[in-house]
């Protein structure tokens, strides 16, 4: 890995979950990281969360590690959730907390990990999803994670589920990609992506990548915010919530506000471009561990007929149909709905 001296910052308790585990924190500092670009990250910081005990080897390795890779928008928090913990976590449930301790990154440009709304902006260097994988491969390593049991990506993580298996396919016992398919970003997925990206850089108040601080942009969140809904969401919740002209308004101020409260144009821009690396089709050979795709029937961005799946014998496909657990793409959010089918995957294929 390109890393010099590695420092380590203590571990925090931060929060209670999955039946009484505890979850902490830490972070990681390199010094300076060398991306696939060529550029240098300087005083790179990976930011992690644990839920559950590591179990260590008798060479302080761990043993019962689970890795949990986060979305395009998204950061470790998501896998904190009510949802995540009630479906996932429990005792005898597929990700058992009691059983398995889970290392939640936040990759770079998202959480506490190094971003470009730390300062830098358009000036921060330009990462790919293999700086991604590779840097977060790093990151358990220094944990002390030689093979993990199971690496386990949604949406954006899914990706790079697939890089991971295809770079690193004996660092786990198995891999599972949720809402991701195994080829290039095209079509529908990445027309919305670009509106996204011009929508920023086209903001009157961006100023090439340097906003003022006083005055950043907003303009962008009109544009992001309710495309990010319409693609993200399934049809019938949406027609719920949206019946008419009356209500239309009103939705969409509040996902414009909510936008400009929680993200930062400068990470949302760098977050969607950074998958201009993703191009798994052509190593999906080197992956040899059991592998299972779970997909959403009513996923916008990963429609089904452009699924583009291995058929060798260790690879494994879920498709979720059903309505009543449909919540578009956004179903990897409500793992209810796929978690009988991880847990059967990880008994029968994996033998966990």
């Amino acid at each position: 890995m390109r890393a010099g001296l590695i420092l380590f910052v203590a571990t925090l308790p931060c929060m209670a979950l999955a039946q009484g585990k505890p979850a902490a924190e830490g972070t990681i500092t390199v010094p300076e990281y060398r991306l696939h670009s060529g550029q240098t990250i300087q005083n790179l910081r990976l930011h992690y969360l644990l839920i559950g005990e590591p179990r260590r080897n008798t060479r302080g390795q761990i043993q019962n590690a689970v890795i949990l890779l986060h979305g395009t928008t998204g950061s470790a928090k998501a896998f904190t959730t009510a949802e995540m913990a009630a479906a996932l976590y429990g005792p005898g449930q597929a990700l058992d907390a009691h059983k398995y301790v889970l290392i939640i990154p936040d990759g770079i440009g998202a959480g506490g990990s190094s971003k470009p709304s730390d300062g830098l902006c358009a000036a921060f260097p330009h990462y790919g999803y293999m700086d991604q994988v590779e840097s977060t491969h790093l990151l358990i390593r220094k944990l002390g994670v030689m093979r993990a049991k199971l690496v386990l990506g949604t949406s954006m993580g899914g990706m790079q589920t697939w890089l991971w298996a295809e770079r690193f396919p004996d660092d786990a016992d198995a891999f599972v990609a949720v809402a991701s398919t195994p080829a290039p970003i095209s079509g529908r997925n990445m027309l919305w992506r670009e509106a996204v990206m011009q929508a920023i850089t086209t903001d009157p108040d961006w100023h090439g990548g340097h906003p003022d601080p006083t005055h950043p942009p907003r303009s962008w969140a009109a544009t992001a915010a309710p495309l990010f809904d319409i693609m993200t969401s399934d049809v019938a919740r949406l027609q719920q919530q949206v019946p008419d002209r009356q209500v239309a308004p009103q939705a969409v101020h509040a996902l414009v506000a909510r936008e400009l409260e929680t993200a930062s144009p400068c990470d949302v821009l760098y977050q969607f471009a950074s998958s201009f690396d993703y191009q798994p089709q052509a190593d999906l050979t080197r992956i040899t561990a059991p592998f299972l795709s779970i997909n959403f029937a009513d996923d916008l961005l990963n429609p089904v007929e452009q699924l583009h799946l291995p058929k060798a014998p260790n690879f494994h496909a879920l498709m979720v149909s059903d309505p009543a657990l449909l919540y578009g793409h956004n179903t990897l959010r409500y793992p209810a709905g796929w978690a009988a089918g991880l847990q059967a995957f990880l008994t029968h294929d994996v033998g966990q």
